[in-house]
């Protein structure tokens, strides 16, 4: 139970720093925002939590192809 809250806590500061650095400068706001956080805290927590390595992948791949159709967005 400890670990989730620690998980969610980090999750949830990482949204907090992108949302406070926004404040004070748009350009380094939007840049922040536009990395893939979500997906690398993803991976950060797969690894961590040491689900298998073909999980990771799938991931990953999968992530890269449904990307693809979102960036004229």
């Amino acid at each position: 139970m400890q670990y989730l809250i620690v998980k969610y806590l980090v999750t949830a500061g990482v949204v907090v720093l992108v949302s406070e650095l926004a404040k004070r400068s748009d350009r380094l706001g939007g840049l922040i925002a536009a990395l893939p956080l979500v997906t690398v805290l993803t991976l950060i927590w797969l690894y961590v939590e040491q689900q298998p390595a073909s999980k990771i992948g799938n991931h990953a791949y999968y992530t890269f192809w449904y990307v693809l159709p979102t960036l004229p967005m």
